[in-house]
């Protein structure tokens, strides 16, 4: 496999940390990005809750905060902004992720839909969990048949649509 990594300032929600982890390819985000900043209320959700439901992925999420490539990040809200996250229907790990992606010109990993609607009015990118296995194969981190696997066990713990998963699997498939 090649080496291809971006220096990209990238910030995560809790959701693709979760699937990645769960599907056994949160190593992806290191592969891709290096480093990966989460606000405390991300590290709150994915970590210390999940620890207490006793869930695995938790415990490889703080590996990585450990292994220092995830690093959390007191992220104080401005008002304006968090009223109208509140509004948008956002939650507060949600809307610091945003604030963060846009005052620092960061990628924004998230992967539900009023969040993405949100960052992309303020012209913030965003990558969700499905992006990250496409962009994994573009950049020769992983195999198209790596990533087919990763995109079934995806498909068992996270929302998919038929058509998204069917279209997916379609890219993926092709020149393989």
């Amino acid at each position: 496999m090649k080496l291809k990594t971006s220096s990209r300032l990238v910030v995560s929600n809790a959701g693709p940390l979760i699937h990645l982890a769960k599907a056994n390819a949160l190593h992806l985000l290191k592969a891709l990005y290096q480093t990966i900043i989460i606000p405390q209320e991300v590290k709150i959700e994915a970590v210390d809750r999940g620890k207490e439901r006793g869930a695995a992925d938790a415990l490889q999420i703080e590996d990585a905060v450990k292994d220092g490539w995830i690093k959390v990040k007191d992220i104080s809200l401005n008002g304006e902004f968090l009223k109208a996250a509140k509004i948008a229907g956002l939650q507060i790990a949600e809307a610091a992720v945003i604030q963060y992606a846009y005052q620092n010109q960061a990628v924004a990993l998230l992967d539900d839909e009023p969040a993405r609607v949100f960052a992309k009015t303020l012209g913030v990118p965003i990558r969700g969990t499905l992006g990250i296995l496409l962009e994994a194969v573009e950049a020769d981190q992983i195999s198209r048949e790596e990533a087919l696997e990763a995109l079934d066990r995806l498909s068992e713990i996270m929302y998919l649509s038929a058509e998204l998963y069917r279209l997916l699997r379609k890219t993926l498939v092709r020149d393989t």
